[in-house]
């Protein structure tokens, strides 16, 4: 049987922390969508209902007494993984899960109704396989999302640098079209000698860590699209970033991307993959979208690359391009 968009959401409960007359806004428009939201004021209260209550999504509010990081953190440490979202007009650093929505009930709330759609069609019963015109969607979706929050974000408060914000944030989206046109193809028209220095520098640089070393030790060429090539590893690196300690995103990540007599390689000092086929749509260890190693193996494919996995001393994923 298929569920509609109302009764999905409406099987989805939201826990919203905020203590002032946004956060009602918000729950209220949840509410008139048919989403279960409840309001608590604050994190303490917070933390006691996600222990008494199970939740889908956990959204906290700018503006209280506290600090978005602590209180997802605080949850994480109390065996609670929900899916998270902080809503607020200014960049804050949050854990692995946790998407920043702009201010704003109606902004907020569309970002909230997309987090919990994605979550009921990845547990969806019968599972099926996806066909090439399903993997693009996703494909899109998981890209243009990370980007496209940030272009809301720094248009709530448009100034002289986040004027450049935007222009950048809309440049990485009109250049996403063109990759996910490439990947939608399933081949490479026109390969080019690509720098895998170059590549995995910008690839690096799109991926937020703090805690984490990114090195690059890397100086072939391959031929490929660049910009396909720059797209597979931001993802390897965003993975070994996010999902790559055990003791989570605060404890940090070494990758590195090298070559190999093959080819190239990303290799993180984490505790490596788990059971199951990690670069399968859909496939995820904390209930995310599991669509970054996806587009990784698309890519492969139109590549002609063959994808190699191995999990000693972490995680190594090899692309054998010979």
């Amino acid at each position: 049987m298929t569920r509609t968009r109302e009764s999905s959401l409406a099987d989805r409960r939201v826990l919203v922390l905020g203590n002032d007359d946004r956060a009602a806004a918000l729950v209220r428009t949840l509410a008139a969508d048919g989403v279960d939201a409840t309001r608590t004021a604050a994190a303490p209260e917070a933390l006691a209902t996600l222990d008494a209550v199970q939740i889908d999504l956990f959204v906290v509010v700018d503006g209280g007494e506290w600090r978005p990081g602590d209180v997802f953190g605080a949850a994480a440490r109390r065996g609670h993984q929900p899916q998270g979202v902080f809503v607020g007009s200014k960049a804050r650093e949050l854990p692995p899960g946790v998407e920043q929505a702009p201010a704003g009930a109606e902004a907020a709330a569309s970002v909230i109704r997309q987090r919990l759609l994605a979550a009921t069609a990845t547990e969806a019963e019968p599972a099926v396989d996806h066909d090439p015109l399903a993997a693009y969607g996703e494909t899109v979706s998981h890209e243009l999302r990370n980007h496209l929050s940030a272009a809301r974000l720094a248009v709530d408060s448009l100034d002289g640098p986040t004027v450049e914000q935007v222009h950048n944030a809309l440049d990485r989206l009109e250049g996403l079209a063109d990759e996910a046109a490439a990947i939608a193809a399933g081949e490479v028209d026109d390969p080019e000698l690509v720098s895998l220095e170059t590549a995995a520098e910008d690839a690096a640089s799109r991926v937020r860590s703090p805690q984490s070393s990114i090195q690059v030790d890397a100086d072939d060429r391959v031929a490929g699209d660049p910009e396909l090539v720059t797209l597979l590893l931001e993802n390897l690196i965003r993975n070994s970033v996010e999902h790559g300690s055990s003791e989570g995103a605060d404890a940090g990540v070494t990758v590195r991307v090298t070559d190999t007599d093959a080819g190239f390689a990303v290799v993180d000092d984490g505790p490596g993959f788990g059971g199951g086929d990690p670069f399968a749509w859909g496939y995820s260890t904390d209930g995310g979208q599991g669509a970054g190693l996806g587009i990784v193996q698309r890519i492969a494919d139109a590549h002609g690359w063959e994808i190699v996995v191995s999990s000693d001393d972490g995680a190594r994923v090899e692309l054998r391009t010979d």
